[in-house]
């Protein structure tokens, strides 16, 4: 569903303007820009983000219809709820759906720090030692 989809909703739902929550939509379903399929509702889409988002955003934003203030993280459960057949998954519930399978070249990187970072950090623990 496109993210004014989502606002039209919400103006339905909430008793708002589309442009109350329209930022809000639009930031869930940005990680479309960079992952152009359905799947990059991984990132975006969990209790996490919404927790993060929420953090970024506020707690509230204004109905600028009633003149009160509405949970953004409501709003934004909601959008989840719009998309996922009533479910708020976590980030744990995504990756559940996931195999991880790694190529050789993925290896020497996927969680594997740099020996030059690894070094240093035992050099700044020895230090504090002394």
């Amino acid at each position: 569903m496109h993210y004014y989809d989502h606002a039209l909703l919400s103006a339905r739902k909430f008793r708002c303007s589309t442009e109350d929550t329209l930022h809000l939509h639009k930031l869930m379903d940005s990680s479309k820009l960079f992952f152009p399929a359905t799947q990059h509702r991984l990132f975006s889409h969990n209790v996490w983000f919404i927790h993060i988002l929420t953090e970024l955003i506020g707690d509230t934003v204004t109905n600028t219809v009633t003149g009160e203030q509405m949970s953004t993280r409501d709003i934004l459960y909601e959008h989840c709820r719009e998309d996922h057949n009533g479910k708020v998954p976590t980030i744990q519930d995504w990756l559940g759906c996931i195999r991880f399978e790694l190529s050789e070249e993925q290896r020497t990187w996927f969680n594997n720090p740099r020996h030059s970072d690894r070094s240093l950090l035992t050099q700044i623990k020895q230090q504090s030692k002394d």
